[in-house]
């Protein structure tokens, strides 16, 4: 299965402009309607082999030691995977935006800006309902309020059960996935001061919606249980097998097809739930602010420097393809591990086996044992609850920006561009502060120093330039009309990110020689252990990296209205080795070292191009 896509849109869009006095006032209306028949994953599943099924523990699992996950695939062992039936689903979502914006000159120093947009982005709607609109956790399941929990759970933790739980569906009454808010107002305001005829000072603040089409673009993450139907495998429990290739579906555990929204309340009991929640969501906010000096100088070289802040609010996943943040609403609590170990992972009586399909359609009735941490979750009937569009994540950028630009003039220009950032992002620490939805800032790890240098330079020798203009034909087309372009860029090291382990000691002190820290301060984290060691150590960062490419152009000149170019590109011209960031793999063997190239560094290429102009 792929996508199968026949994506429409009408995006009318109405602006008017009226200038009177010192005003010049702007007004528009526009409308994005996407009308889309799509599936972004129409099926079959398939299944993941891991080195782990044949290691030799699945505590404290160390893959240099033992396990390989092609010896699991040739047993046949599954480690996880599913099977999966999705229709195709016809869509429609509307974006509505209205602004008004007025540019007051106030005098001839001063220009004042102020405007005001209002957005408003309406929840999918999908023809035929077969969209779930969410879980509700606070209807009572009558079928479940008998259920009791074997001591083995009991004498460990008393957990506070909500036997609860209702799948609501779209229908012609509520059509769409939530109710959108109505909300959405974005100021905007900037000023430019001309402080005289070669500088002005301009700054400005806005603030930006993200579409919530980007973060679930066409119809990804998008539930559609009942009318799509993934069933799971079983996992491993306790270290020990539960499906193989030969039979990845047994009878205890059988394919489940869809039943539309027949079974109501009940629709995915019993297995893992993924879903939205309009009452939840927030839309994600970016305030922008920025502060400016430009100023052309001597030989019309143009100035400008740059103060920029990025301050984003409820922010999600921003991938390529659309993403979003979730949060498990069903979670054991992790310190139960840290404080049982052991005991947690141990099989006991399922008190849901064997339960009616149209009660508990899901794989958990199937199963006549489970693990001790299925039954400590507060909401024990279900598995993960991954409420997605999470609120609460934020972004954080500080940026200065230098440029120098020269025009051409006499055969030559050129442009130099530096930016120096600080970048923060929230993220859970541990599975402790993500069981309490506790977020921290932390630095991204991106390169503090960017750097790029570019220009033209057209040799003054030959028929038309400023030496030798009256050459011979012949020799000019030896010496004659050259040109070459240069471009030159480095940025600083990513800061170095690691996994949870032990660490003893600092990893910036006693580094062996090679290597960009001490491996040697690293050890795989002991099951059940928290995460105790930072994402980075300040000033633990990868190598730098730099290029050079360049352009050397040869002009032949036929005659008056013909010539002909020769060029030859270089890419990585001095054919310099780039070190990638090194390996952060813990007891990999080659942890601390550079075993690769930087991207895009891939040695000195070169390629020719012919082109006649006329």
């Amino acid at each position: 299965g792929w996508w199968l896509v026949h994506g429409r849109s009408l995006n009318p869009t109405v602006n008017v402009t009226h200038d009177t006095g010192i005003h010049h006032l702007k007004a528009g209306w526009q409308l994005r309607y996407s009308y889309d028949q799509d599936n972004a994953n129409s099926g079959p599943g398939g299944f993941t082999f891991n080195a782990i099924d044949t290691g030799k523990s699945f505590l404290g699992y160390d893959a240099t030691q033992s396990g390989n996950m092609y010896a699991s695939a040739l047993l046949g062992v599954v480690n996880s995977g599913n099977a999966n039936i999705a229709p195709n689903l016809d869509m429609h979502q509307q974006q509505w935006g209205f602004y008004v914006q007025d540019d007051i000159k106030l005098n001839r120093n001063i220009t004042l800006n102020l405007g005001l947009r209002w957005e408003r982005e309406t929840a999918p709607l999908e023809e035929t309902r077969m969209l779930v609109k969410t879980l509700d956790l606070t209807q009572a399941i009558p079928e479940l309020q008998g259920i009791t929990m074997p001591s083995a759970v009991t004498s460990i933790a008393k957990v506070n059960y909500k036997f609860n739980g209702a799948m609501i569906y779209t229908s012609d009454k509520n059509p769409r996935m939530y109710d959108a808010p109505w909300n959405t107002f974005l100021p905007r305001v900037g000023i430019a001061y001309r402080l005289n005829d070669k500088t002005s000072i301009r700054a400005g603040y806005a603030r930006y919606a993200v579409p919530w089409i980007t973060v679930h673009p066409e119809t990804g993450g998008l539930p559609t249980y009942g009318f799509s139907q993934s069933t799971s495998v079983l996992g491993p429990l306790q270290g020990v097998p539960r499906t193989y290739l030969s039979d990845p579906f047994p009878s205890g555990n059988p394919v489940v097809t869809p039943t539309g929204n027949s079974l109501g309340r009940y629709s995915q009991l019993g297995n893992g739930v993924n879903y939205w929640d309009g009452n939840v969501m927030k839309t994600p906010i970016n305030d922008r602010m920025n502060f400016s000096v430009q100023r052309q100088t001597l030989k019309n070289l143009f100035t400008e420097a740059t103060f920029f802040i990025h301050l984003a609010h409820n922010t999600q996943d921003p991938s390529m393809w659309g993403g979003h943040y979730d949060y498990n609403q069903n979670q054991m609590d992790p310190n139960l591990s840290y404080k049982y170990k052991g005991q947690i992972d141990e099989t006991v009586n399922n008190p849901f086996y064997n339960l009616p399909a149209n009660i508990m359609p899901g794989t958990l009735r199937t199963q006549q044992t489970v693990a001790v941490s299925q039954l400590l979750r507060p909401l024990p009937q279900y598995g993960d609850l991954n409420l997605y569009g999470w609120p609460g994540a934020t972004d954080h950028y500080y940026g200065l920006a230098l440029k120098a630009e020269r025009p051409m003039s006499k055969g030559l220009t050129f442009m130099f561009g530096y930016n120096y950032n600080h970048e923060y992002h929230s993220q859970w620490f541990n599975d402790v502060d993500y069981y309490n939805n506790k977020l921290t800032m932390w630095d991204r790890g991106k390169p503090r120093h960017n750097m790029t240098i570019a220009g033209t330079w057209e040799l003054p020798i030959g028929r038309g330039r400023q030496y030798l203009t009256n050459i011979n034909r012949v020799l000019d087309g030896v010496i004659g009309g050259w040109a070459t372009s240069q471009i030159f860029t480095m940025r600083s090291g990513n800061l170095l990110w690691f996994d949870p382990a032990q660490v003893t000691g600092d990893p910036t002190k006693n580094v062996p020689a090679g290597d960009y820290f001490n491996p040697g301060a690293f050890a795989v984290l002991p099951a059940y252990t928290p995460r105790s060691n930072p994402f980075y150590y300040d000033g633990l960062r990868g190598p730098k990296f730099w290029q050079l490419d360049s352009t050397i152009v040869k002009f032949f000149k036929i005659n008056e209205r013909v010539k002909f170019e020769l060029r030859v590109e270089m890419f990585n011209a001095p054919n310099t080795f780039m070190p990638s960031d090194p390996d952060l793999g813990i007891a990999s063997g080659t942890m601390g070292q550079s075993t690769w190239v930087a991207g895009g560094n891939y040695g000195r290429e070169i390629q020719y191009t012919g082109r006649i102009h006329f």
